[in-house]
């Protein structure tokens, strides 16, 4: 719906000066989703071709950032949720998004200047892991261990504060935005820096992939109401040190 309703405003306004660089745009970049895998935990080159690559992947997307703002743009806005990873990679190292400042750090050594917005959605836990185990066989991938799911979420308490103290981390002097994406209040108007009346927000309930089957909970109603609790307290806790601005009113 993010997407969706950024894409529908710029197409609304095409002079706005907003210009969205989404997942499909950033992944045509050569090397781009390895980028992690070529930076070492200093966030140096690995090796000489590493080296290469990442100088030349960095100048091409300077120089292509320096044609769009010589053409108006004043607001490039990157979008890709595999920026702190993604939830295969979850599965499979039983943490919740493991590496995330390395990953950032990463995607950091090859952007032309520092983000000013990080704008981060958050949602259930329950609901976090539920969501990605039943898309696992929709993407073609096998489907995790259910009994391993469960626990790993249960018993490790790694959450969003741990996720947003790594962006603070790599990016300290840029202003974080987060929303919950169970309340979709994500404001256009203040990612974009347009007026409210310019944003163009999307009929109906959108989704990756439609499925055909029922998703059932991985959680029983006791474990759910647990990580509901958690996830409450961790939204609290990052709301109340006042570093982030928090669309929609933040946690009740």
């Amino acid at each position: 719906m993010v997407v969706q309703s950024l894409e529908g405003t710029i197409a609304a306004h095409p002079d706005c000066g907003v210009l969205l660089w989404g997942p499909r745009r950033l992944r045509e970049i050569s090397g781009f989703q390895v980028a992690t895998q070529r930076l070492d935990e200093d966030i140096e080159p690995i090796d000489k071709t590493a080296a290469i690559g990442l100088d030349q992947r960095a100048s091409l997307i300077a120089r292509e950032a320096a044609k769009e703002r010589d053409r108006g743009i004043h607001t490039l806005i990157l979008l890709e949720e595999n920026f702190i990873g993604g939830m295969r990679n979850n599965f499979q190292t039983g943490v919740f998004y493991p590496d995330v400042a390395h990953r950032l750090a990463s995607f950091d050594s090859f952007l032309p200047m520092p983000p000013l917005l990080v704008a981060l959605g958050v949602r259930e836990y329950g609901a976090v892991w539920t969501s990605a185990y039943h898309y696992q066989p929709q993407s073609g991938r096998a489907v995790p261990d259910i009994a391993l799911t469960r626990k790993t979420l249960i018993d490790n308490k790694r959450g969003w504060p741990e996720v947003a103290n790594a962006v603070r981390e790599v990016w300290p002097d840029a202003d974080m935005m987060i929303w919950q994406q169970e309340h979709l209040a994500l404001s256009g108007a203040q990612v974009m820096g347009l007026n409210a009346d310019q944003i163009v927000m999307p009929e109906g309930k959108v989704n990756a992939r439609k499925s055909t089957t029922a998703h059932p909970s991985l959680f029983s109603s006791k474990e759910g109401k647990r990580l509901s609790h958690r996830y409450n307290r961790h939204l609290r806790r990052m709301q109340s040190a006042g570093d982030s601005l928090w669309v929609g009113g933040g946690p009740e």
